[in-house]
């Protein structure tokens, strides 16, 4: 594997778990919950306890220090 940035071979690839963002439009749907449903406070709590995440595959030229994605 080389890197795009400066061409070099000396590459490592690490495994990296990130959190996932919540979008707009779900907080939104959590507000209306909660203003229109007194069981919303329930539900909210339910839906918000656990962040999701995936793992993503980096590598990271050990020459320059450019990181990127590294699919499959």
């Amino acid at each position: 594997m080389t890197c795009p940035k400066c061409k070099g071979n000396n590459v490592q690839v690490q495994v990296v778990s990130e959190a996932k963002r919540r979008g707009f439009f779900t907080i939104l749907l959590y507000i209306i919950l909660i203003a229109f449903v007194g069981i919303g406070w329930v539900i909210l709590f339910f839906l918000l306890r656990g962040r999701k995440t995936k793992t993503v595959n980096y590598a990271i030229c050990q020459n320059c220090g450019h990181r990127w994605e590294v699919k499959g």
